[in-house]
């Protein structure tokens, strides 16, 4: 298996390298400090597992690495690795592509478990997260269809029509047709009347 460790803490990036060392048949661990440079790795090796801080200063962060790695390697299996344990920060995370969100304060044991979940297949994050995201962007009361719902989320998240392009292989252009269709439905184009529109329809929780 071949590893990148996203984190601009030396030490984390350290820490994990042994403790995974010690229960996956590992091949090569890359590290990064930030997302703009584990693109760049990304797309010169091939990597199977990466694991991302959320939060890292002076460069990309990692929600907008998830959309962008999965765009280079749809196959890599990626995982959050922070200190927030918001459900909030689970959720945008979920909705951004992750297959995984673990928090740095569990037990070595918790998190060798988890990433053996992941790399089974399966997705890693409380049930909850998922049940009320699957069951929002299915809402039948909302009057977007499913792929307007993905891309209205992702727009009132903050992503950009490039980053949404990407995450859904879908092109710019997809996206701003999408983006039209979503407007003359709800009546409105302005970004904090698709916040309130987000809430009402419990779409995300802000």
């Amino acid at each position: 298996m071949n590893l990148l460790i996203v984190d601009d803490h030396e030490i984390v990036r350290d820490g994990l390298s042994l403790l995974l060392n010690d229960f996956f048949p590992i091949q090569s661990i890359l590290f990064a400090e930030e997302g703009g440079e584990a693109l760049r790795l990304a797309e010169k090796y091939p990597i199977d597992l990466a694991l991302l801080d959320l939060s890292m200063p002076g460069g990309m962060d990692g929600f907008h690495a998830i959309t962008r790695l999965r765009r280079i390697n749809p196959k890599m299996k990626l995982v959050v690795f922070s200190m927030h344990d918001e459900d909030e920060y689970k959720r945008k995370a979920y909705l951004a592509g992750a297959d995984g969100y673990i928090e740095k304060r569990l037990h070595g044991e918790e998190i060798v478990s988890n990433l053996r979940e992941v790399l089974n297949g399966k997705k890693v994050f409380p049930a909850h997260i998922m049940k009320e995201e699957n069951k929002s962007l299915h809402d039948e009361h909302c009057p977007l269809s499913f792929r307007e719902k993905e891309i209205f989320v992702l727009t009132v998240l903050g992503y950009t029509q490039k980053e949404i392009a990407e995450q859904l292989t879908i092109s710019t252009k997809t996206v701003e047709n999408h983006r039209l269709n979503i407007s003359k439905k709800l009546g409105t184009n302005r970004k904090r009347d698709w916040v309130q529109l987000a809430k009402k329809y419990h779409l995300v929780k802000l």
